[in-house]
């Protein structure tokens, strides 16, 4: 069967086999790392506060490079600003968000055309009872939280006063009647401005983070999205194609060990509907073509057809 193998025909098969197993392959680690370029994991860069004057632009909207980052703000809660969002769960309760107005001392610049100091919208937390909601901290505070991008409103939603369906700056600046940034805050932890940041060493959110509002509970909320799962669909192509490498490679033996049988066993490999004989000399098979007048072996190899052959054939035994 080795020399099967290494006739030119048998390497060229070879090849192409080859060829087409690593072409399979590459296919294979393509499908894989599409499986893990579909996931959507966690940036920890943007667990490391940053002002929030460094991570967004006033007057744009916020990009995916900005969504989600932990930013540093200080300013003073506008009086009487605070609304209620309903429909926020947490712990599988459904409660409320109280988002306030935080205007930014020193940020008229940053805008020109807001004529004025900016002002974010900062979700202080959450609550379960409506009525218990704390007024705003005095004075200037210090918050640590998450920048979102904004949600879009909803309209013809009904909502008692002091509600809104959703924390959209472009409905709340007509509401506060205060240019606001594109996005907004979810506050992790808050503290008067005289006391540092609620945060590590290394720029991260403390490990117990407290608000200035006991009655509020810190919001919940993580990179949105975090998808750390396989896309299983790239997984089992990627399975696919390494099978069909080593089929391709099973091609080729098959191919060889055909080869081989054939020339082993060739009255297996053809189809004739007559009699057949068996030549004890040679170990072969032979039949007659009546039409040609020719003996043949099963190899195809024209047998000879002197007086004498014929009768060694004939007189050989049936199969």
């Amino acid at each position: 069967m080795l020399k099967t193998a290494l006739r030119p025909r048998s390497i060229l098969a070879l090849i192409v086999s080859l060829g087409l197993a690593v072409g399979f392959v590459l296919l294979s680690q393509w499908q894989l790392e599409s499986s893990e370029q579909a996931r959507t994991v966690a940036d920890p860069a943007k667990d490391v506060a940053a002002p929030l004057a460094e991570v967004a632009q006033a007057g744009t909207p916020v990009t995916g490079t900005q969504a989600d980052q932990l930013v540093t703000v200080t300013g003073e809660y506008r009086d009487g600003s605070t609304v209620l969002v309903p429909g926020r769960l947490q712990d599988g309760t459904e409660g409320y968000w109280a988002v306030s107005a935080l205007t930014v001392p020193g940020s008229a610049g940053r805008w020109p055309d807001a004529g004025g100091e900016l002002t974010v919208a900062v979700a202080r937390g959450w609550t379960a009872d409506p009525a218990a909601v704390p007024e705003e901290p005095e004075g200037r505070i210090g918050v640590v939280g998450r920048y979102l991008p904004a949600e879009g409103p909803v309209p013809g939603q009904e909502l008692p006063d002091g509600q809104v369906g959703t924390v959209s700056p472009a409905q709340l600046t007509n509401l506060w009647d205060v240019p606001l940034y594109s996005g907004f805050v979810a506050a992790f932890a808050e503290n008067p401005a005289s006391v540092p940041f609620q945060l590590r060493d290394d720029g991260t959110l403390a490990r117990d983070p407290a608000l200035m509002s006991p009655r509020l509970s810190e919001l919940e909320i993580d990179q949105q999205p975090t998808d750390e799962s396989v896309n299983l669909l790239n997984l089992f192509y990627a399975v696919e194609w390494v099978f069909f490498a080593g089929f391709a490679l099973y091609i080729w033996w098959r191919f060889v060990r055909d080869e081989w049988l054939r020339e082993q066993r060739p009255e297996e490999y053809f189809y004739f509907e007559g009699e057949y004989y068996f030549d004890d000399a040679s170990g072969r098979y032979y039949y007659y073509d009546p039409e040609a007048g020719e003996y043949y072996w099963f190899d195809d190899q024209p047998g000879a057809r002197t007086h004498d052959r014929t009768q060694d054939r004939t007189g050989a035994h049936h199969d």
